[in-house]
């Protein structure tokens, strides 16, 4: 389904799942919208998800998602 949404559309789950994350409200809703993002395409979307699971925020520290994530980014540069 997340495979129809057009780039546009991409972009707005992108900036909400951001915002949620960035102003402390439902992380894992959040994240789940950036995976699903990343996974239709969105760039942004992955190396968001990267430095999040680097840095540990907001999320469990976790090295094999964040250079999955950061794979995905380059890819779909």
């Amino acid at each position: 389904m997340i495979h129809q949404i057009s780039q546009q559309d991409l972009e707005h789950v992108y900036a909400d799942a951001v915002n949620t994350i960035q102003c402390e409200m439902n992380f894992v809703e959040a994240v789940k919208a950036l995976e699903d993002a990343a996974k239709a395409g969105h760039g942004k979307a992955a190396t968001f998800l990267a430095e999040l699971y680097y840095q540990g925020f907001r999320v469990e520290r976790d090295s094999l998602k964040a250079q999955y994530w950061e794979k995905m980014a380059t890819m779909q540069a």
